[in-house]
């Protein structure tokens, strides 16, 4: 069974969804996951984003046929990924879960450090100019960005039996090359990626290895812990007390705030954030990427590091039982 894919197709995430056989190969492979038996824990707009970055590094070699302006996949394949190396990589994590609860924590601390100048980090962003950062902002690339920590300990410790130590310390004199995993033997970089399409893992030099996360984060995912925390809740009501009760515009808003997040309840944790595991590498077996140099689906890169294609990584339980064994973790 094949699909033939316009090129022009996956360079476009947008576009790739919208497309009508596009939606129908999605359909079809979550049926055939369902029939299985196999819990989707992807929902269609997650498992398409995730089946374009297939499609674009030929991840399981996928692609049978490229004629340059499209590419034929091959559908058995591409279940073949989802079944033996999307689903049991990845990992579902719950916003009242003790490390999830720390990275909240973390995050907002590092945060209100970096605000003050209590970090080497910097609140200006680069770009075409430099331009200040919300605290907000800050506060969610931050959470975002150590997620995948969060993710690579518990799936090591769930399937393997690892003994697991995060690097939760903020100080001005850590060092540079600190690992992300602190008791490994080499030194880890662990990258987490909100984007499912992505195709390239990185790890800055000075690192011996490179894991790469790709994580579905919720749109707002403070905002979702407060929620269920029940810290939003208690928001709500002190405005509902402040307003007075004529004020018909603000009390309605009140009301459709109210409706927008009645499915989830005060200390109801419902939100699961999912996180695929796709690999890790070994740094000393590739060459960093040049500043400039411009890569496919990513761009020109910004600043000299590792860059590995997706497929290349090392994803296996026999590649994760050596990783481990490697770096003293079990």
């Amino acid at each position: 069974m094949h699909v033939t894919i316009s090129k022009r197709l996956l360079e476009s995430p947008s576009n790739f969804k919208k497309t009508k056989y596009v939606q129908e190969l999605v359909s079809e492979i979550r049926e055939k996951i369902e029939k299985d038996d196999q819990k989707i824990v992807y929902n269609d707009e997650e498992l398409t984003e995730l089946i374009l970055s297939v499609c674009r590094c030929n991840d399981f070699d996928v692609i049978v046929k490229d004629t340059g302006k499209h590419i034929v996949v091959d559908k058995n394949r591409l279940l073949e990924w989802v079944r033996d190396k999307l689903l049991p990589n990845t990992v579902l994590l719950k916003i009242d879960e003790e490390d999830l609860v720390r990275l909240f924590i973390f995050s907002t601390e590092i945060t209100y450090r970096m605000f003050l100048g209590g970090t080497r980090a910097t609140v200006t962003q680069k770009g075409f100019r430099e331009r200040r950062r919300t605290f907000e902002s800050i506060l969610v690339d931050q959470f975002t960005g150590k997620l995948g920590e969060v993710a690579v300990k518990k799936f090591l410790e769930n399937c393997f039996s690892a003994n697991i130590e995060l690097d939760w310390e903020i100080s001005e004199d850590i060092s540079k090359y600190r690992s992300d995993i602190l008791n490994a033997k080499k030194i880890i970089s662990i990258k987490t990626s909100p984007t499912l399409a992505g195709v390239w893992a990185e790890a800055d030099i000075g690192f011996d290895y490179g894991i790469f996360v790709k994580c579905s984060v919720p749109l707002h995912p403070i905002l979702q812990f407060f929620i269920e925390v029940c810290g939003f809740s208690s928001l709500l009501d002190f405005a509902d007390k402040k307003i007075p009760p004529d004020d018909e515009i603000f009390k309605g808003y009140l009301q459709a705030i109210r409706n927008r997040v009645k499915d989830y309840k005060c200390g109801e944790f419902k939100t699961e954030i999912k996180c695929f595991i796709c690999g890790y590498f070994e740094t000393s077996k590739y060459k960093p990427i040049k500043e400039g140099v411009v890569l496919p689906y990513l761009g020109k890169v910004r600043e000299e590091r590792y860059i590995v294609p997706i497929p290349e990584l090392k994803w296996t339980e026999k590649d994760w039982k050596k990783f481990l064994e490697d770096n003293g973790l079990i």
